[in-house]
């Protein structure tokens, strides 16, 4: 693929094909329903759990791609749709770029495609009965799509839930759209000077990039209005998870004075109180790990990312780290052929946690379902989803990388191709990419 080919992705794959995320640190409970069940009458019936990039996207597919007389609920805590990506260039005060670029209804497309949104939360899986609850109703379902997103685990900092509330409060991560955003936004604005700090989570997390991009940005945002500052990025892994090259290229030049990069970093401890960070970092003379604290005047403190506890309390096969399970080289459940898990919450593949992937992956599951329901053969692997993902690097130059998953001697895998050398091309392509993914879920 060359780079031509990229900006061609950018305009278009979101037409030949985001995850909405719980932010509550509390563990949920197995809830015994005593509601009234609403059950499946005289048409097949498709509840999807989780209005992000991923379910919506199922739920306009199964009609778009031939399901017209199924019943479809879509439902989400959240009544409005908060956009994560393109967000860092609305923190970083990219000119144009303004918060309602973020804000959708799927209200719209719901009435214009025949599927409903509900604003509830589900709260328990009954797969034996094959029922949800909610904190309203029980609803009886025929077929069932977890699209949950992610949820927040800051216990890998050290932080019990009590810690975790009050640091989720003052140091908000920004993953999850609405508040956290508005928050995070006024933090950068009013942030006078000395230390800033951004962490990187531990394993597996949505959007692979957004960190160093946001460092990108807010470290743009200092320079350009000559704020004495440096933001410090802290990062348990060795180089940038992604796009390395490009990123570290960035710090580097753009931001010498602005970013400071600790590669190795594993955060230990997080001292909301007097706002000090410990962690543990290898020292390259001593060779060995020791431990060190940093303070900060102001932090966006981004944890590690799990999957709903819905996966594992309604007894449906997961990962080691909690990801939802299913049979390869589809998106049904392990071990419930009327269960489908997709988007962020997915952790058979190896498909990085983003919006594009969440897109593409759901259009192909609501082209499965949607033949399911009209007693077809899904094909499951006959089609496999694309990957596209820009950052930007500062207000005009953006990198990017693509993923294709294939199929091969019984696994899915994927092939990715980095574009790293940063230019305003691409950035354009990312302005494109985003309005264009987001007018066809939402127009």
């Amino acid at each position: 693929m060359d780079r031509r080919d990229l900006f061609k992705l950018g305009f278009l794959s979101t037409t030949v094909a985001l995850g909405s995320a719980y932010a509550n640190p509390i563990k949920e409970q197995q809830v015994l329903s005593t509601n009234t069940l609403n059950k499946v009458q005289n048409k097949k019936r498709v509840i999807i759990i989780g209005a992000g990039f991923a379910g919506l996207s199922v739920a306009k597919s199964i009609r778009l791609l031939g399901d017209k007389s199924s019943e479809i609920l879509v439902f989400d805590a959240r009544n409005v749709f908060a956009s994560c990506p393109y967000s860092n260039l609305y923190l970083g005060g990219v000119d144009g770029v303004k918060y309602e670029d973020l804000l959708f209804s799927p209200l719209e497309p719901a009435h214009k495609y025949g599927y409903q949104v509900v604003s509830d939360k589900v709260v328990s899986i009954d797969k034996s009965r094959k029922i949800i609850s909610t904190l309203k109703g029980d609803y009886e379902y025929s077929y069932l799509v977890i699209a949950t997103g992610i949820e927040y685990d800051y216990s890998t900092y050290g932080l019990d839930d009590t810690k975790a509330l009050l640091c989720q409060s003052l140091y908000p991560a920004s993953y999850s759209g609405g508040s956290e955003q508005l928050s995070l936004k006024k933090k950068i604005e009013n942030f006078k000077g000395g230390t800033f700090v951004i962490t990187v989570p531990k394993g597996a997390y949505r959007c692979p990039p957004a960190p160093y991009e946001r460092a990108s940005l807010i470290a743009n945002y200092f320079k350009t209005h000559k704020i004495k500052a440096k933001v410090v990025v802290i990062d348990p892994r060795e180089k940038p998870t992604t796009k390395a090259k490009g990123f570290l290229k960035a710090f580097n030049e753009l931001y010498k004075d602005y970013i400071e990069y600790l590669p190795t970093s594993n955060i230990t401890d997080i001292d909301l109180e007097n706002k000090a960070i410990k962690f543990d970092t290898f020292d390259i003379n001593a060779k060995k790990f020791v431990t060190k604290t940093i303070n900060f005047d102001d932090a966006n403190i981004i944890p590690s990312n799990k999957a709903t506890s819905l996966l594992k309390n309604s007894g449906l096969e997961v990962t080691s780290d909690g990801w939802g399970r299913v049979k390869t080289p589809s998106f049904q459940s392990l071990n419930d052929e009327f269960i489908y898990i997709v988007g962020d919450v997915l952790g058979e593949y190896p498909f990085p946690k983003s919006a594009q992937m969440a897109n593409s992956c759901g259009v192909i599951l609501g082209e499965h379902l949607a033949k399911i329901l009209n007693g077809q053969n899904p094909n499951f692997g006959e089609k496999l989803p694309g990957n596209v993902c820009y950052s930007m690097v500062s207000s005009t130059a953006a990198i990017a990388v693509t993923h294709q998953a294939y199929f091969s001697d019984g696994k899915v895998g994927v092939n990715a191709e980095l574009f790293e050398d940063a230019d305003n091309a691409t950035a354009i392509a990312t302005k494109n990419w985003y309005f264009g993914i987001t007018s066809n879920i939402f127009e």
